[in-house]
Parts: structure tokens; C-alpha cells; sequence
């Protein structure tokens, strides 16, 4: 892990549109460092913060193992999108007609944590 965990802004990502969003999203995963390769040997996995409270898991996705498909970085990308996206809509589903957006993102190691308001 390291030892010092940054930070970057996410508000104008869209993440309700994989076609608009996608690419910001995986430069700003590239900003923080972020090695896809990492999801071949560790779970990648997705904290989540709403409203500033302590972060929960959201998602846990699992390495790679013997038996599965080989990862990529277009798969541990997409994977990645998809577990926001659907921790979006649960968040969403709670809070209809307010506006949920992912504010900023922190990663340390394999660990994403995306902080939500």
C-alpha cells in the first residue's frame, strides 16, 4: 500500500453513460497511478463514501485465477466502470430526484475508494 493516497476530481464524469464517460474515467484512473495488471494477482476492490460518511465496500471484484478468463486492461476497466455505475443506481434508487454524482476518486493499491454527494 501506499503511503500517500491521492485525489482526483470526478464531477464531470459521466457516469450514467458508458459512451461519454468512459474515457475520462479510465485517464483519471491513469492520473492516480492505477496498474490494471494488479487485477491479476489481487481483488480489486470499490469503497464506497456518501454524503461524507465512512466509506463501505460496494464491490469486490476478483483477481484472476487459474480457470477464468485471462484479465485485460480493457475488462478490468470496464469492470471497474460497471461496479460505480451500478453503486450509482443503488445510491440513486434511495435518493430519488437528487442529484448523485461521484465527486472525486482516491486509490491505494488495489483498493478505489469514490466519494459520492
Amino acid at each position: 500500500m501506499s503511503t500517500e493516497t491521492q485525489t482526483v476530481q470526478t464531477e464531470s464524469i459521466n457516469f450514467k453513460d458508458f459512451d461519454k464517460g468512459y474515457a475520462p474515467f479510465t485517464e483519471a484512473l491513469r492520473s492516480l497511478g492505477f496498474d490494471w495488471q494488479i487485477a491479476r494477482t489481487e481483488d480489486l476492490k470499490g469503497f464506497c463514501r456518501v454524503h461524507g460518511s465512512e466509506p463501505q465496500l460496494f464491490f469486490r471484484l476478483p483477481a484472476a485465477g487459474p480457470g477464468q478468463a485471462e484479465a485485460t486492461e480493457s475488462a478490468v476497466l470496464s469492470d471497474l466502470w460497471s461496479g460505480i455505475s451500478e453503486t450509482l443506481a443503488v445510491i440513486r434508487q434511495k435518493q430519488p430526484g437528487k442529484l448523485i454524482k461521484v465527486r472525486s476518486m482516491q486509490l491505494d493499491g488495489s483498493t478505489l475508494t469514490f466519494s459520492v454527494s
